[in-house]
């Protein structure tokens, strides 16, 4: 079977380009595979594990943590851009731990400011930001321990 052109990025780099013979993407209703002659698609991604296989066996593999975004599958192309991503095996467990104990100072912080004054719309904005950055850094930390990553 051919194989597909596959892109996976995040607003600031690639994380991997290449092809590949198979793509389990962690959509919005559950995960789905992707192969060589798939329908044409745009759907939207949920956080979780986004796995590569890079041969029909399924002997080699590559996995990535993702943050929502959207996929895309034309002519045997597969394109995933996530709003946050990683290589799955590179998590320093440590130190992404240690970014999420900080946020979740940071997002009680803006949480009190904003209670206080809700009218301050740049406190809602970064509330908002600084909320998706500790579900980022949640997700890192599941996938890191095989939890599921909601």
């Amino acid at each position: 079977m051919p194989n597909l052109l596959c892109m996976v990025a995040t607003p600031t780099r690639e994380l991997f380009s290449g092809e590949i013979a198979y793509a389990d993407v962690p959509g919005s209703e559950g995960n789905y595979g992707v192969l060589s002659g798939h329908e044409m698609l745009v759907a939207k991604n949920s956080p979780g594990v986004l796995t590569l296989w890079m041969d029909a066996a399924g002997n080699e593999k590559r996995r990535f943590a993702l943050y929502e975004g959207a996929t895309q599958v034309y002519a045997d192309r597969l394109t995933i851009l996530a709003r946050f991503g990683v290589d799955a095996d590179s998590i320093d467990v440590e130190a992404v731990r240690k970014k999420a104990d900080g946020m979740r100072e940071r997002v009680a912080e803006l949480e009190a400011k904003h209670a206080d004054d809700p009218e301050v719309e740049s406190y809602g904005a970064i509330l908002e930001t600084s909320r998706a950055r500790l579900a980022w850094y949640e997700t890192q930390l599941r996938v890191a321990e095989g939890a599921p990553a909601k």
